[in-house]
């Protein structure tokens, strides 16, 4: 599409409102690295645990960061996604 297509259909700001700088996300960075290494950690419990014991702690650990991951994009969009 091009932009005189966006401009039809009203997608696009005018151009007087277009900002010279990147926006930046509201998503805390730090915050989806822990979710990040919460998921990988219980990954390799999963697979080290062979169906005992540790797998099922690899399990909840990947579960909360998965439900963590997720809460935490939601409310992103819930912000407004980008300031």
């Amino acid at each position: 599409m091009s932009i005189r297509d966006l401009r039809k259909m009203g997608l696009l700001k005018p151009e007087s409102g277009w900002a010279d700088r990147l926006p930046r996300s509201s998503v805390r960075g730090l915050l989806a690295l822990v979710w990040f290494l919460l998921a990988i950690g219980g990954c390799v419990l999963m697979v080290y645990g062979d169906g005992h014991y540790w797998t099922w702690i690899g399990l909840g650990g990947f579960a909360v960061a998965l439900i963590g991951f997720i809460r935490q994009n939601i409310t992103s969009v819930d912000a407004g996604g980008l300031d």
